[in-house]
């Protein structure tokens, strides 16, 4: 090791470390942006077959159902369903190569930050899912709950359909945030007082819109119990009534003999 003597000599002994560190990184450098460079292109061909593939199965008709797209539309991007799966891929065959360029260029950090993130995509994809599904239910239900309302006469059959379709995307938005670990504990709160929230609200929407329908309800029961009560009665007479006749008969018949 030299010994350095003076700023002169400290200069050129960083100088020349720091440019042997230099040219001996160049290839890994290069390498690196090797990598980049193809990953970049790879990932645009995988992500635009990916779209395309979506859009030959009809994904983007899956989303107009349950709403992605309209969703998507009103946030002001122009992607759509299949344009999003395409990205995700996209993006995850990107990050697959930062993470090779990374380890080209020694810099573990890097690799154990994007090795989370990969780890963390399938969660996303599934809580994607759950968000489909719950949106896809929460309209069908609501439609389901619509009908049946308005085929009894129940009032407010659209607030009965708009809760319940609220209700049922609460609850995919809950999943999936369990499913994404986001602070276990808020989202358990938010589901104690989801339920409670949707108790109270039944009972409201019930109360206000269906005062009519139970009215006439308890009417009509109460019609028929009169109904079977005056029937048992009637029944329970008509042997007492055959009874009497019998004994009248009985005692006229002796004073006709008589005669």
């Amino acid at each position: 090791m030299t010994t350095v003597t003076d700023w002169t000599a400290g200069l050129i002994t960083g100088l020349t470390a720091g440019l042997s560190h230099f040219f001996a990184a160049i290839p890994n450098i290069l390498g690196a942006l090797i990598l980049l460079i193809i990953g970049w292109v790879i990932a645009g061909i995988v992500g635009g077959l990916v779209t395309k593939l979506a859009q030959g199965v009809h994904v983007d008709t899956v989303g107009n159902r349950v709403g992605v797209n309209n969703f998507l539309e009103k946030s002001g991007s122009k992607l759509k369903a299949s344009n999003v799966i395409g990205e995700i891929v996209k993006w995850v065959v990107r990050l697959v190569f930062i993470e090779m360029a990374a380890e080209q260029l020694g810099m573990p950090q890097i690799s154990i930050i994007i090795n989370q993130i990969l780890g963390f995509i399938p969660n996303i994809l599934v809580a994607m899912v759950i968000l489909g599904v719950g949106a896809f239910l929460g309209q069908l239900l609501g439609a389901i709950v619509r009908g049946a309302a308005s085929e009894a006469m129940v009032g407010n059959s659209g607030l009965l359909a708009k809760l319940t379709s609220g209700a049922v995307m609460a609850f995919a938005i809950i999943a999936a945030l369990n499913e994404l670990n986001v602070a276990p504990v808020v989202v358990n709160t938010l589901y104690i007082g989801l339920v409670s929230a949707l108790a109270l609200a039944l009972g409201l929407a019930f109360g206000l819109g269906g005062r009519e329908t139970a009215a006439r309800l308890t009417e009509k029961w109460s019609g028929q119990l009169e109904t079977t009560v005056t029937k048992i009665q009637a029944i329970q007479e008509s042997p007492a009534a055959e009874a009497s006749a019998h004994v009248a008969n009985a005692s006229a018949n002796p004073s006709i003999r008589s005669r």
